[in-house]
């Protein structure tokens, strides 16, 4: 009993300290100061209005938003192809072919900027948004290539096989039984590759120009000159975000099938 309490005191102890930037930030975004201040000197949500109020930033969110949005429409066909080829008619060299598409998770995120900086401007595509988010995807990829994986392995294949013998096309047995049954990863595959894509900053920061930068890259450069209110409120809105979608995936039970995968 006194190990599992002990054990019980050092995982508060942690959580709490892994906690706590974030909470000093959603704090601090509520203060009445000329800039973020802790502990504060009184609440307001003038942080909030500034944010909602700069130009600057509302068309910033708003690409920042558009990348997120193109970011999951181009992983999620690739996705749900890959991994309907990788996980359901295990193809030849299958885990060639999965630690290959992996890669680019695992190489460094300013290496995958810099390739595709050259690319884009040997293109004449540099800052265009559409390019942008592609070059996200091929970072945030694994996440929906993992989730509808997930969602694939626990998919009973009796399902398709008993939609066959009643009759059903291949077409029909997809979009009637596969798709309905793999939606939970991927649901879960667009959530984690939208939130990426609207919080990515390296990538971003190399493939944007001045006149179409997205609000991580927005506020990075507002940092070099002086720490406002608005900066925390920036902060609080995008750990709301997370914190819905967490809660989301905790009531959809999106979670559960991810992390219970068959080997």
């Amino acid at each position: 009993m006194t190990g599992a309490r002990g054990l019980k005191i050092f995982t508060g102890v942690l959580l709490f300290l892994v906690s706590l930037p974030t909470l000093i930030v959603v704090l601090a975004s509520f203060g009445n100061g000329s800039g973020p201040e802790f502990p504060m000197t009184g609440v307001s949500l003038n942080g909030y209005s500034d944010l909602l109020s700069d130009e600057v930033i509302r068309q910033a969110l708003l690409r920042s938003l558009l990348v997120g949005a193109y970011s999951v429409a181009i992983a999620l066909p690739i996705g749900l192809a890959a991994a309907l080829a990788l996980y359901r008619h295990r193809i030849r060299h299958n885990a060639a072919f999965t630690a290959f598409l992996l890669l680019g998770f695992a190489t460094p995120l300013v290496v995958s900027g810099m390739a595709m900086l050259v690319l884009y401007y040997r293109l004449g595509m540099i800052g265009n948004l559409f390019m942008v988010a592609l070059a996200v995807v091929t970072v945030t990829f694994p996440f929906m290539l993992l989730a509808i994986g997930s969602s694939i392995d626990l998919l009973n294949p009796e399902l398709e096989e008993a939609a066959s013998t009643l009759g059903a096309e291949k077409v029909q047995r997809f979009l009637f039984v596969t798709l309905p049954g793999v939606m939970p990863g991927v649901l879960l595959g667009s959530v984690l590759v939208f939130v990426v894509g609207i919080t990515e900053f390296l990538v971003s920061l190399i493939l944007t120009t001045s006149v179409n930068q997205t609000l991580p890259v927005v506020l990075f450069g507002s940092l070099r000159s002086t720490l406002q209110l608005r900066h925390a409120a920036a902060g609080g809105v995008y750990i709301g975000i997370a914190m819905v979608v967490v809660v989301l995936m905790t009531q959809l039970r999106m979670l559960d099938q991810f992390f219970q995968r068959k080997d």
